[in-house]
């Protein structure tokens, strides 16, 4: 039997068991890599913006993929606004002279909603096709700014990904 069919098989068998002991809904809980990111300055203006910013390469030997990340704003909240705004993106990038796709991406609009200081802040918005960090890739961080912009503020992050499967 394969390895990877061994391994999902005794994935399957412990998730179950942990369920039903009360624990964690699922083993894969237990394999999530959560990468932290630190923006130590707010931006010195509403309608300054930041490049891809490398936060993580990949060290492990199997590609990594990306599920959702989280935000905490540590320094100020921010208004949500439907014309100035702020899009945060987290993007994956091969470094090997290829570029960036957006992979976690959250906006300040109206529909993003207020990020309130020292509060939780959910980044969900997946493009799957784009998750993928391959082995010796990387993760990168940008601002765009719509509008006017928003400052945004000394935040963290933490990035939650899953190793592939072999």
């Amino acid at each position: 039997m394969p390895a990877a069919t061994n391994y999902g098989n005794a994935k399957k068998g412990l998730s179950a068991l942990v369920t039903q002991l009360g624990g964690l809904a699922t083993i894969d809980e237990l394999h999530a890599i959560n990468i932290p990111f630190d923006k130590t300055a707010a931006d010195g203006m509403a309608s300054t913006t930041t490049t891809d910013t490398l936060v993580w390469v990949n060290p492990f030997p199997y590609p990594v993929y990306l599920v959702s990340a989280v935000a905490v704003a540590t320094g100020a909240g921010i208004t949500a606004d439907a014309n100035n705004n702020a899009t945060i993106t987290f993007r994956t990038i091969d470094l090997a002279g290829g570029a960036s796709t957006a992979a976690l991406t959250i906006v300040t609009d109206v529909a993003g909603g207020n990020w309130t200081q020292n509060q939780l802040k959910s980044i969900t918005s997946l493009t799957a096709a784009n998750s993928a960090v391959p082995v010796g890739g990387g993760i990168t961080f940008s601002i765009a700014k719509g509008g006017t912009g928003v400052v945004v503020p000394v935040s963290k992050f933490t990035i939650k990904a899953y190793k592939a499967e072999t």
